[in-house]
């Protein structure tokens, strides 16, 4: 709920200040600060350290961010809400995407797929879902033997051997 409205609210004002995709490029630099270092978000909500050593390393973050990021970090520290930033960040990106009738999906196949395949399959899941952009996030996992299984937010595609090996299976069984 309190991402859905940050989120919201981030993304009115880059859209009424025309800034959405440059803030888009910063917010994921940002998130990937944080997942490539978790123990900073420890850091900045641990009772243990010092309110001034907090917004020294607040001061640090901004130091080359936009004012839209400074006042997004400074909003959630100041009001407690810094823990909330990954998921605010994640809201702004899905209403970019929406925007942009862009999908994230990720495809799971037991061997690793070709430049040319992958653009096929995204071309293909776009028309399927849509969109005029997928962008595949590839898993390779020998366990479903051959085929893919493709995932989004709202669809679910598994053309797995495994599944119709299971498939049938059951058939068999009944």
């Amino acid at each position: 709920m309190v991402a859905h409205r940050y989120g919201k609210a981030l993304f009115d004002l880059a859209e009424e200040h025309d800034i959405r995709r440059p803030l888009l490029e910063e917010l994921t630099e940002l998130k990937g600060i944080f997942e490539e270092q978790p123990e900073l978000n420890v850091f900045l909500t641990s009772k243990q350290i010092s309110y001034l050593d907090k917004v020294k390393m607040i001061k640090l973050l901004t130091k080359t961010a936009s004012q839209t990021v400074t006042n997004l970090l400074n909003m959630t520290f100041d009001y407690g809400r810094i823990c909330n930033l990954d998921a605010i960040i994640n809201e702004y990106i899905r209403l970019n995407d929406e925007f942009e009738r862009t999908v994230r999906a990720s495809v799971v196949t037991a061997i690793k797929l070709e430049d040319a395949q992958k653009e096929r399959l995204a071309s293909s899941f776009a028309g399927v879902v849509g969109a005029e952009k997928v962008y595949l996030d590839e898993k390779i996992d020998p366990e479903i033997i051959g085929g893919v299984v493709l995932k989004s937010n709202s669809y679910i595609y598994d053309g797995s051997i495994k599944t119709k090996i299971a498939r049938i299976k059951r058939l068999l069984l009944k």
